[in-house]
């Protein structure tokens, strides 16, 4: 009993997050995802996570209920079948993220900020969302202009040598 408590509970938990993840209110996992280094960048499908926990929830609710009700064969295979779609998709995440970029625009801030950087300043930006206070986190969590006011600053604060010297090139080859 105290197995299947402690098991919804990790569910509720983690379907509580994604849920705030995918409204855009939690933007820790995402921005810790563009920190990885190697040749393909692998962004997050939070959506599909949201499905993956679902699905986890489904699980152990209908585990839970089978103390009580004779028959949870619904709940449990519904999220079994919800989980192995979210594997499906984790699996084949190159093919997915591709379709899910272009039909999903959630969380918003997300593909902004997709839109707006590059991978060298998204992954600066990352780094830099590690060093933050955790108050200073809440703050720009819960708002997305404050968040974009604060990643222009970064970009604009590590804009590398070479980089400004080609600037300076253009700048003064025009005068």
């Amino acid at each position: 009993m105290l197995i299947l408590l402690a098991l919804f509970a990790v569910t509720v938990v983690g379907l509580g997050r994604s849920v705030l993840i995918v409204m855009g209110l939690y933007k820790d996992p995402i921005l810790w995802s563009f920190e990885q280094y190697g040749p393909d960048e692998r962004l997050p499908l939070p959506l599909v996570t949201l499905a993956a926990w679902a699905g986890a929830f489904m699980i152990a609710l209908g585990l839970w209920t089978s103390l009580y009700v004779p028959v949870p064969f619904p709940l449990i295979t519904g999220g079994a079948a919800i989980m192995t779609v979210a594997g499906a998709c984790f699996y084949y995440h190159s093919v997915v993220w591709k379709a899910y970029y272009r039909l999903i625009p959630f969380p918003r801030w997300h593909h902004e900020l997709l839109g707006r950087t590059t991978r060298y300043e998204r992954r600066r930006i990352a780094y830099m969302w590690l060093h933050l206070p955790w108050r200073l986190r809440l703050t720009y969590n819960s708002s997305d202009q404050a968040f974009f006011n604060w990643a222009d600053f970064v970009i604009m604060g590590t804009i590398r040598e070479e980089e400004s010297e080609v600037y300076d090139e253009h700048f003064y080859a025009g005068r």
